[in-house]
């Protein structure tokens, strides 16, 4: 899935509170997350597992670079 549906299903966990997620666990994930790529070599893969704080599930990211481009990310909740 692409982000702004990895937004939809934080909204099915969280409700009322997602707003929350939204202004500060999402944001921090994100700019880890494109550390990461950024750091990667030309042709890598990149995947990390980030951990929900309240143990109600983990954002999956990965993204491929090609010849140094990074590809679109993609996203993965598990519940």
């Amino acid at each position: 899935m692409r982000l702004p549906e990895l937004e939809n299903e934080l909204k099915t966990i969280y409700g009322e509170d997602a707003s929350r997620v939204f202004r500060t666990i999402l944001p921090g994930i994100l700019m880890d997350f494109t550390r990461m790529i950024n750091q990667a070599g030309p042709d890598a893969a990149v995947r990390e597992v980030y951990h929900l704080e309240d143990g109600k599930g983990a954002v999956v990211l990965q993204c491929r670079k090609v010849s140094g481009v990074p590809g679109p990310i993609e996203a993965e909740l598990r519940k």
